[in-house]
């Protein structure tokens, strides 16, 4: 008897393969979303996750099949099967949540990492700026020293687009130059990496809003 419904003895392999479809799936997402974002920030990779976005919807969906399946709880016809449906989409939602913010915390330890292995460019930045009087036009002005003992992940630093004088200014709240790398996790999601000499990050701002990553700021948008 499930909510004073005899369900028959066919529930049980209906609620099985509910169960377990559901969970394949759950797997395969969340395997897919850890390994994704792992392999993003590894130093191997490019910094993206071309597929989260996909995750998030798809866990929209499961949770807008289980509002349905609330309702055919409603007609005694459907309600075992809509109550297998409930489960199975519960079991995907939950492991795509918790896949979705183990994937952020990976990723933004990668960033912390980052931020400390680009340390020596920023340095040569300010450096060339306090001799010259202005920052340098182009990152190919500098000579970049890195420590003996300074490790990169994947040998080398990603391509970071710089931009010095009027264009930071203009865009970037002020700063006389900004380091930026795009990190984007789908079509519709361009987050950024960006580095303000002068720390003024704001909370809200290009299409999203700021989260510090030591010296730098992760915008999520």
């Amino acid at each position: 008897m499930i909510f004073g419904l005899d369900c028959g003895t066919g529930f049980r392999p209906k609620l099985m393969l509910s169960l377990c479809c559901f969970g394949l799936l759950s797997l395969l997402l969340g395997g897919y979303t850890i390994g994704s974002s792992y392999l993003a920030v590894s130093g191997h990779g490019d910094w993206s996750v071309p597929g989260q976005e996909m995750v998030i919807l798809l866990c929209l969906l499961g949770i807008i099949l289980m509002a349905v399946s609330l309702l055919g709880l409603f007609f005694s016809k459907i309600r075992c099967m809509s109550l297998a449906v409930f489960l199975g989409c519960g079991l995907l939602v939950t492991v795509g949540i918790v896949s979705l913010k183990t994937a952020d915390h990976i990723r933004m330890q990668g960033f912390q990492r980052l931020a400390l292995e680009a340390a020596p460019l920023v340095t040569a930045i300010h450096a060339y700026t306090t001799t010259h009087g202005v920052p340098p036009e182009n990152l190919d002005d500098l000579e970049v020293k890195f420590p003996a003992d300074h490790n990169i992940q994947g040998d080398d630093l990603p391509e970071f687009q710089y931009f010095p004088g009027d264009i930071a200014r203009e865009r970037y709240h002020g700063n006389p130059w900004v380091l930026m790398l795009d990190t984007p996790t789908g079509p519709l999601r361009w987050d950024r990496f960006l580095y303000y000499p002068l720390q003024n990050y704001p909370p809200l701002g290009h299409g999203g809003w700021f989260e510090r990553v030591g010296e730098w700021a992760y915008v999520h948008e």
